[in-house]
């Protein structure tokens, strides 16, 4: 099943029993308290600000679209909930993209602003933890409006690329940058960029915005199994080999260990035989410096799926949560793994506290912890949930 928020979901009740493996859980899990949380609990943009987490935006009911103009921000020190301000805030919307620049949060684009659900934003503004306020960011020279977007920090640029125009059924595959001291939008080169997609991955490696993966269709989905990485300071790309390169699928999850793109999950690996997406097994690991692909290990490692958060602590990528076949709970997951690329091994999660079953919630790192936040429970309802959890590995 298709969402209206971009996600898939499997609605089938699946009754198979949890994965059981020789290898010990490890981590520990501590609920959210309640307070004064965001409206949305689905496709919310969220970033780490060094000391909590902001979430602004997404779906929740908040507009006769159904999607959420507010926000908040949870500190970690206090555990506690502190609402955003809302005057200067861009208008409500999902399928927006938020960035961290050190000093405020950057959010741009989405789907939500009109009076049609689908109608696109092309607008953004920036928000300050300092002095709780918004201001806009210019319009002059910014990418057309869209969502489905990946949107990434330099230190100098917020980098825009790609996505869906949703009334005109277009995927798109362009992108600017915008530079916040000169407050202006230039347009990124568009020689030897890849083909326009949405549902694709990317990642910032310091140096290049690496560009992988996605689906090339608007109205049905064709899964992609190239990327290209692309350089801001010299506004060039450079393809990613394809040799060796995962099959190809849209909606999965790409982190950044900081020499590799480690590529897992997602959907588009083939067929179930009734016209519908195959969830992928396994994922790969991409070493820039060699343009070169290797598979990862699927020993204990999670079950296929999508809509699940894949976060780099440092030393291992840890994925949670998600909507997969092969869970329980209505097609929903409430587990999870941690990938060492190291030793090419998984490391199931402690489950003994975890939060319910869910796909297409917010998850970030910390610093110490795994934020888990909100997202869509089991059973294929669209109803947003409004709670989360701290996972300490």
């Amino acid at each position: 099943m298709r969402l209206g928020s971009g996600l898939f979901l499997l609605t089938l009740v699946c009754c198979s029993s949890p994965r059981k493996t020789g290898v010990e859980e490890q981590g520990t899990w501590e609920p959210l308290p309640m307070g004064a949380s965001p409206g949305a609990g689905l496709q919310v943009a969220t970033v780490f600000d060094g000391q909590g987490v902001l979430l602004w935006g997404g779906l929740g009911g908040c507009t006769v679209n159904g999607v959420c103009g507010d926000g908040a921000r949870f500190d970690l020190a206090s555990r506690t909930w502190t609402p955003l301000a809302t005057q200067g805030a861009p208008a409500a919307r999902t399928l927006h993209t938020a960035v961290w620049t050190g000093q405020r949060m950057l959010v741009w684009g989405g789907v939500g602003c009109g009076d049609r659900p689908q109608t696109p934003c092309g607008d953004g503004a920036a928000y300050s933890p300092s002095t709780d306020s918004w201001s806009a960011l210019s319009a002059q020279g910014a990418p057309s409006a869209r969502g489905w977007h990946s949107a990434a920090w330099t230190g100098r640029w917020m980098l825009v690329w790609g996505g869906e125009e949703p009334l005109q059924s277009r995927v798109l595959g362009d992108g600017a940058r915008y530079d916040v001291e000169a407050g202006a939008w230039t347009p990124m080169s568009g020689a030897g960029a890849p083909g326009a997609r949405r549902y694709h991955s990317s990642v910032w490696t310091g140096e290049a915005l690496m560009v992988w993966g996605g689906s090339g269709g608007a109205t049905k989905d064709v899964a992609l199994r190239d990327g290209a990485a692309y350089f801001p300071d010299s506004d060039t790309w450079r393809p990613l080999s394809s040799e060796g390169a995962p099959q190809g699928r849209w909606a999965h999850t790409a982190v950044w260990t900081g020499s590799r793109m480690l590529v897992w999950g997602g959907l588009g690996c083939g067929s179930d035989g009734q016209d519908s997406p195959r969830y992928c097994e396994g994922g790969a690991v991409y070493d820039p410096l060699q343009d070169a692909w290797s598979p990862m290990s699927g020993k204990d490692a999670p079950s296929p799926r999508t809509g699940h958060s894949a976060v780099w602590t440092g030393t291992r990528m840890i994925v949670w949560g998600g909507a997969s076949s092969k869970c329980g709970s209505g097609g929903a997951c409430s587990d999870g793994a941690a990938y060492d690329p190291a030793t090419d091994t998984w490391t199931p999660l402690r489950n003994q506290g975890a939060p319910s079953a869910r796909s297409g919630h917010a998850g970030v790192w910390t610093g110490d912890s795994l934020f888990i936040w909100g997202g869509m429970g089991s059973g294929g309802s669209e109803i947003a949930l409004s709670d989360g959890s701290l996972f300490v590995p």
